[in-house]
């Protein structure tokens, strides 16, 4: 019934997991995306994951950093030279996006039976997957957890 209607004005919507304690990503899951990527198809999943930090509700901003360079925090901002440190944080130049559905775990378990799998699911909801190409494919080697949070 109408009764206890809200206005969707009067209404914030939240990111569907508020504190989890973990998220886990399979990257490169399916070929039409590993060719675009311009890589082979791995033999076994591409396992990753994010900063809790990195999840956030429907309409928030998206924080990225920008470009700027810091001292080193903590008790010695100091190099191996004797100098003070200087990290630079560049701004990632390829920001990219992906649709993709995510798994929300409400049960533990181990070595859980493929027949048993989908007791342990809460439910799904739809993430949108935010990375720097240019830092997860290109910088220092491949830095995935930089490029995917």
């Amino acid at each position: 019934s109408g009764r206890h209607r809200v206005p969707r004005g009067n209404v914030q919507l939240l990111a569907p997991v508020g504190d989890p304690e973990k998220v886990i990503c399979v990257g490169l899951n399916y070929h039409d995306h590993c060719q675009e990527q311009g890589v082979k198809v791995p033999k076994e999943p591409l396992i990753f994951s994010k900063f809790p930090s990195a999840i956030t509700g429907p309409f928030d901003d998206i924080v990225h950093p920008q470009d700027t360079s810091v001292g080193t925090p903590g008790p010695s901002p100091q190099s191996l030279l004797g100098r003070p440190c200087q990290l630079p944080i560049l701004s990632p130049q390829e920001l990219d996006w992906e649709v993709e559905l995510a798994a929300v775990i409400g049960k533990r378990g181990r070595h859980i039976e493929e027949a048993a799998a989908l007791e342990h699911v809460l439910g799904f909801t739809v993430a949108n997957d935010v990375s720097a190409r240019d830092w997860q494919m290109r910088r220092n080697g491949r830095q995935w957890l930089l490029g995917k949070t």
